[in-house]
């Protein structure tokens, strides 16, 4: 019965902080102005690389911002030859890898290769992590970026890039940070970089 009741603790120990994960984003967050848009252009889109369930909802929150900005008078899916303009709306996201177990979302020798540094901190935080049961947080950070890629009449235009750095933190003070977590920032923060890519394609668009 002693034996049962500890494997369970100790499993609770271990799990926990597993189990709360909280998300710092680091980017800088301008302010939404969509008040200067003029209603006179139509849009079809083009989504690449969002593939994961939480990229689906970010996706999501950009094509609302779209839609709801007073820019354009229709937004279409993949219809170019109906459209002034088209754009393609990327996801390049940074190397994740998995805790213990399972496939990570990029190949294992993406960060090595490129980011050999960065590589020898992830395990070294990761190693601290497991073997001081989560008192030292195990970090990851998403240095994922969000790309327009605008064209008109099938002819590339320009190329709009926005960093969207945030910090994933798992352990026993992403518990006590859970009041801080930017997950439920998504929204707001992607209807901010909808506004700077209006914005900044004032002139093109």
């Amino acid at each position: 019965m002693l034996q049962r009741f500890l494997i369970i603790f100790w499993g609770i120990i271990f799990l926990l902080p597993l189990w709360s994960c909280s998300v710092f984003y680091s980017s800088e967050r301008p302010k939404v102005d969509f008040s200067k848009l003029i209603k006179d252009k139509s849009l079809s889109y083009e989504l690449v690389g969002w593939d994961d369930e939480a990229d689906r909802r970010r996706i999501s929150y950009i094509l609302a911002a779209l839609q709801s900005s007073g820019k354009f008078t229709s937004l279409r899916y993949q219809d170019q030859t109906n459209t002034d303009a088209h754009v393609q709306i990327i996801l390049e996201s940074s190397p994740r890898f998995k805790i213990f177990l399972g496939e990570a979302s990029e190949p294992v020798s993406y960060l090595p290769e490129r980011n050999p540094l960065r590589f020898g901190i992830y395990l070294f935080n990761r190693f601290l992590a497991i073997t001081t049961f989560f008192i030292i947080p195990d970090i990851d950070r998403d240095d994922d970026y969000l790309v327009f890629r605008l064209s008109k009449k099938g002819k590339l235009e320009k190329e709009y890039r926005y960093p969207m750095e945030s910090y994933r933190v798992f352990g026993w003070v992403s518990l006590l940070l859970m009041w801080g977590d930017d997950r439920k920032e998504w929204k707001p923060i992607l209807t901010e970089k909808v506004s700077e890519f209006l914005g900044d394609t004032a002139n093109d668009l």
